[in-house]
């Protein structure tokens, strides 16, 4: 199934724009990108971010989860967030491998308690931080 990314274009990274964690991790990631234009960052409950989701298999719909869509694939959960550390410098890049060696039910499993938690624990946010990143100048977030 092909998802509404060109292959040729950057990867789009679908966050909660209302989750202060979500903002903190866009800002954290952001800070520390390999390439700054390497990844748009669409806040989930955006016009945006809705059609996208909505080209997704319905299981996938349902998600509380951060997706990571590269025009042939969507990662969500654990593996999402091991693509952005990939995606970011030294010693992230690292880090991902060691995330990656960890199974993924297990990986999958500490995703979840924090995001079941994540509102609680960082609270919310009434705009999205990523709306300033040169990255998204021209998208609609």
């Amino acid at each position: 199934m092909s998802y509404p990314v060109d292959k040729e274009e950057k990867p789009i990274l679908l966050l909660d724009g209302e989750c202060g964690l979500c903002n903190k991790f866009a800002s954290f990631m952001y800070s520390k990108l390999h390439d700054k234009q390497a990844v748009q960052f669409v806040g989930i409950e955006s016009e945006v971010g809705q059609s996208i989701i909505a080209t997704f298999q319905d299981d996938l719909q349902q998600m509380d989860t951060v997706y990571f869509v590269d025009g042939i694939s969507v990662r969500t959960k654990s593996s999402a967030v091991i693509l952005c550390l990939k995606m970011m410098r030294f010693p992230y890049r690292f880090m991902a491998f060691l995330v990656w060696l960890c199974p993924k039910g297990i990986r999958n499993v500490a995703y979840d308690f924090v995001a079941k938690r994540r509102r609680s624990f960082f609270g919310t946010s009434d705009s999205c931080v990523w709306d300033a990143f040169p990255s998204n100048h021209g998208a609609e977030n």
